[in-house]
């Protein structure tokens, strides 16, 4: 599986590389664009941030939507969720929608209110509800979002899924990440901010989970905090086709893996990536090779 990777920081890329070709010895660069699943998630939380005015302007409802607690988890997983139509291509058009079970997209599950459950339907009714985003279509909609995560970054929305619709390419994700680092986006600030547990345990009333560690998640981007598995503290968002984006624990450096897998798997090719990933990181932090699965202490 061909991917490339980079890692940076505030002012650029400091080390980079392509590895593979696929089946038409085509590699994977900086400027191929991919769709990026739930990477997009960390995208939105930054446009919402932006939006609001700073992270200490988030409302208490942007919270709970935005660290997937607000009860909306009605939605189908994968491309299904949003399909473009031949009509209008709206979040509002889509949250008219049913599951499989006849569940609205647009209804709140009470059970799942103030609990951990990663599902794009909290991000979709956010934006319906508490966003201006709700009835533009999808060929205006990156247009508008754009211009709030930075100078120079470009992405467009293959459907109209604020979760994990966007294409693009790491060379504009990394422009937004770079715009964190510099503290030019509010993101900055709300790194990390108002965590929740995300596995079901005695002490975590979390539903759903993807990853099979236990992170935390914080304002639409993981927190990679598991001192079992020597979490470092990064901030990432890992999409299904193994598109991984992260920033380190000191907000210093950025990193991605940028790929496109076929998933049948649920998140697992996008929990590869993020394994693959801590390795490149722990290896540039430290100048020490590593050959495991998991970093060494």
């Amino acid at each position: 599986m061909p991917f490339y990777w980079e890692i940076g920081d505030r002012a650029g890329v400091l080390a980079s590389g392509s590895v593979g070709k696929d089946t038409t010895g085509t590699s994977v660069t900086a400027s191929t664009k991919l769709s990026i699943a739930s990477a997009s998630k960390w995208v939105y939380s930054t446009y919402v941030t932006q939006y609001r005015g700073g992270a200490d302007r988030l409302t208490s409802a942007d919270i709970d939507f935005l660290h997937f607690t607000s009860g909306y988890t009605n939605m189908d997983s994968g491309a299904s969720a949003c399909p473009r139509t031949t009509g209008p291509n709206t979040v509002n058009q889509c949250l008219q929608r049913s599951n499989a079970q006849g569940e609205a997209f647009a209804a709140r599950n009470p059970a799942d209110v103030g609990k951990f459950y990663y599902n794009s339907g909290h991000m979709e009714n956010h934006a319906g509800q508490l966003t201006k985003l709700g009835d533009v279509d999808i060929t205006s909609l990156g247009g508008i979002i754009q211009p709030l995560l930075g100078q120079g970054v470009t992405l467009a929305y293959t459907q109209p899924l604020m979760a994990g619709g966007i294409r693009t390419s790491a060379r504009d994700y990394a422009l937004i990440l770079r715009h964190i680092l510099d503290s030019s986006l509010a993101m900055h600030d709300a790194l990390g901010a108002h965590p929740v547990c995300t596995r079901a345990s005695a002490s975590c009333n979390a539903v759903f989970s993807p990853i099979k560690e236990a992170w935390h998640y914080s304002m639409g981007h993981w927190v990679e905090d598991d001192p079992r598995t020597h979490g470092d503290g990064a901030f990432s968002s890992p999409g299904v086709f193994g598109f991984y984006p992260w920033i380190n624990s000191t907000k210093k450096y950025y990193g991605i893996i940028a790929r496109a897998a076929a998933s049948t798997t649920g998140e697992q090719e996008g929990y590869a990536s993020a394994q693959c990933g801590r390795l490149l990181r722990r290896a540039f932090m430290t100048g020490v090779e590593q050959t495991a699965e998991i970093p060494a202490d």
